[in-house]
């Protein structure tokens, strides 16, 4: 038989699992991390729903709260854009004002799980119900509402042209100075000319089934930065397929995101799995931005900690007491 206090904790762990089971499936790693033309850094935090700022004088602060964004894209006029899988399209301007740019719909083409957008304001994604339809296509929505296939056709790792090419599932997104689109596609890095041609630039990234390559940035030199979650690692990857090592992660973390800021690179991180679950019920520190200097030194200049965090604390503050309260009583009893 279990004793009163047992029956208690497990209520407890009972109760707290049932709370947070929803977030626990629904969670998971974003790679979205901008630099504004002020050198403030916005990043998405998926497991919260928020967007952060960590300001240049090393203030961090909720930028735009209850929005579920993967990825995060800056324009040339500093503009900050987010999206979420139901069709919704937003933007933070300069000024710090938030414009929903496409309302949610059921049935918007593009999947918005990853997107990024080019000059003319199109918008690039894969296609929604891709899993249902067995087409993995990159699709474009102008301005005006067209939509145009990019390329694409049955999933899979194919290079060619328009519909002769085959996609796995696209997370990271990056234009290069020329106009390529360069994405990590499972664990590839490809690139994307404007008329449709795939050409795959690596082998094999990444060794894990469960996690694919994340963020991708072409920096102003035209390196091609890519986070390896599941290698705990940057590489750099020249245009000839060439990798290095820029950064290797340690102890508990894990990169997903990069952005660039003169000289400096910033990395966002998440716990590594399956340490990853204490940051999606939002107990401990579970995402940090890292700053890479041009000398090569490594920065932690944020650490963000789940509202949660408390949970574990009080439970054993509870037990605690229910034992102390026990054998109190229970000597009282003796006397």
């Amino acid at each position: 038989m279990l004793s009163r206090i047992s029956k208690i904790v497990l209520f407890l762990i009972a109760f707290i699992c049932m709370c947070l089971h929803s977030k626990i499936l629904r969670a998971h790693e974003g790679w979205g991390i901008v630099v504004d033309n002020s050198g403030n850094i916005y990043f998405a935090d998926i497991p919260q729903n928020k967007i952060w700022k960590f300001s240049r004088e090393g203030k961090l602060t909720v930028a735009v709260p209850d929005q579920h964004s993967h990825a995060l894209i800056k324009s040339a006029d500093g503009s900050i854009y987010g999206s979420h899988e139901n069709g919704r399209i937003w933007k933070l301007t300069p000024l710090g004002q938030y414009q929903e740019i496409h309302p949610p719909s059921q049935t918007f083409p593009l999947s918005l799980h990853s997107f990024i957008i080019d000059s003319k304001g199109s918008v690039y994604s894969m296609n929604a119900g891709r899993i249902q339809s067995g087409q993995a296509l990159l699709l474009k929505r102008s301005i005006d509402g067209k939509i145009d296939t990019i390329a694409g056709g049955n999933g899979g790792i194919k290079d060619g042209k328009g519909r002769d090419a085959q996609f796995i599932s696209i997370d990271g997104m990056a234009w290069s100075a020329d106009s390529f689109l360069y994405i990590t596609d499972g664990p590839y890095v490809r690139k994307v000319s404007r008329d449709g041609v795939v050409t795959t630039i690596t082998s094999k990234l990444s060794q894990d089934s469960w996690e694919d390559l994340m963020g991708i940035f072409v920096s102003k030199p035209g390196a091609i930065l890519v986070a390896d979650y599941a290698g705990r690692r940057i590489l750099k990857v020249s245009s000839n397929g060439t990798i290095e090592d820029v950064l290797n992660s340690s102890g508990i973390w894990s990169p997903t995101g990069i952005s660039e800021d003169g000289n400096d690179l910033y990395i966002l991180e998440h716990l590594r799995g399956p340490l990853v679950l204490f940051g999606n019920v939002g107990i401990g520190p579970y995402m940090r931005i890292q700053k890479i200097t041009a000398n090569k030194q490594v920065i932690t200049l944020t650490t963000v900690w789940g509202s949660n965090t408390f949970i574990p604390v009080l439970i054993f503050l509870l037990i605690t007491a229910l034992i102390v309260y026990k054998r109190v009583r229970k000597n009282a009893t003796r006397s």
